[in-house]
């Protein structure tokens, strides 16, 4: 069986079949931090890689050099026991495309323009939806437990955030959520969970769940009551919701950001406070939290130019789990960063941006308990 899963040893190997592989360069560039890649024409020629049963196979379905739906038909008679991601590349959906998602030949299709954000978020949720399983199995049942009910709260937050906010029965999605990352808090399987989730695509769910368990862990830590507790799990899921309405264009952007993306990016706190601020008026600190983890002690940061005193602690608690996770997550423009290497630049950062005080006792907590440690799991092969 092949080993797909992001905390093996080994890069999952991908056959990407093009005519035109400088139309997904910048792709191609950024999956090279995840897979082993192999770009070959899609011709009939290419049958013979299949036979190597690579992770993951991409065809482009173009006739310029092969017909792609022919070679799908090949691809999926060699899978090995079905356990590879088969993916075909097209313009626009077709009737025979779909055709061939629902025999099962396919496991999805991606159309449209190769521009970089879209694409990679489609590629991302077609491989995803192949390999969740065996992704889980690698997980205690507890951490898979929570990983799942976390996808599926933040595909639930996608949907009321473009129809305009979270109302109260989006904050009780929210709320049940939190409570079973605090229960997972301290829990010996974080530490995996915590790494399977840094190679995972969706970003924004990847990342606001990694800093959901984390807070709590730190609340934990310092000895808050369970009210608070809870509030610290719910902010760090939501800290970063206002992303839901930056364009994947600007998310995604594997190079650096013009001038107009990065302001547009440095609303997100701003959107992020919109769209919760009607679900939780009774809960100021979170609101604030979420507009306010960009902002920095000597008042540089976002949204605001908040200095010290005038923010409050928890959006400073947030601001030093936010920038540790955002430093050693993995992200399509960057690796993820060692643990010891991160904290090197956190030091620089205590006083200027960071709370000294927060940030002593956050790596305290995480040295202490080894909680963001690189785990020694290994898939079956």
């Amino acid at each position: 069986m092949p080993n797909r899963s992001p905390i093996a040893a080994r890069k999952p190997r991908l056959v990407f079949c093009t005519a035109r592989p400088a139309r997904y360069a910048a792709v191609l560039n950024v999956l090279r931090q995840t897979f082993a890649i192999t770009v070959i024409p899609n011709d009939p020629s290419a049958a013979k890689t299949f036979e190597t049963h690579p992770d993951c196979i991409v065809i482009e379905n173009q006739l310029v050099g092969g017909d792609g739906m022919w070679l799908a038909q090949q691809a999926n008679a060699l899978r090995a026991g079905g356990r590879q991601s088969l993916i075909m590349v097209a313009p626009k959906m077709t009737l025979p495309i779909g055709r061939l998602i629902e025999e099962r030949v396919i496991d999805a299709a991606i159309t449209g323009s190769p521009e970089t954000g879209e694409f990679l978020n489609s590629f991302w949720r077609a491989y995803g939806t192949v390999s969740e399983d065996e992704t889980l199995s690698a997980l205690s049942k507890p951490a898979g437990q929570v990983m799942q009910s976390g996808r599926q709260l933040f595909t639930q937050l996608e949907d009321m955030t473009a129809t305009g906010g979270i109302d109260l029965e989006g904050r009780k999605l929210v709320a049940s959520a939190a409570a079973s990352v605090v229960d997972l808090a301290g829990d010996p399987s974080v530490a995996p969970m915590l790494h399977q989730l840094r190679g995972h695509h969706d970003s924004t769910f990847a990342h606001s769940l990694r800093v959901g368990i984390l807070m709590a862990s730190f609340g934990r830590a310092i000895g808050v009551g369970d009210d608070q507790l809870r509030l610290m799990a719910e902010t760090g899921l939501l800290h970063d919701l206002g992303k839901m309405q930056v364009p994947l264009s600007i998310l995604a952007k594997p190079g650096s950001l013009t001038e107009a993306e990065r302001q547009e990016m440095s609303l997100h706190p701003v959107y992020g406070a919109q769209l919760v601020n009607e679900g939780y008026r009774d809960l100021p600190d979170l609101i604030s939290a979420v507009r306010h983890h960009h902002e920095k002690l000597d008042g540089t940061g976002y949204p605001d130019g908040q200095t010290r005193g005038q923010i409050h602690e928890m959006s400073l608690c947030t601001a030093v789990v936010d920038v540790f996770s955002a430093l050693t997550d993995r992200r399509d423009y960057k690796e993820p960063m060692e643990r010891d290497q991160a904290f090197a630049i956190m030091d620089t950062m205590a006083g200027p941006h960071l709370e000294p005080r927060l940030y002593r006792r956050f790596r305290e907590l995480v040295l202490d308990t080894r909680l963001a440690d690189e785990p020694q799991v290994r898939a079956a092969r």
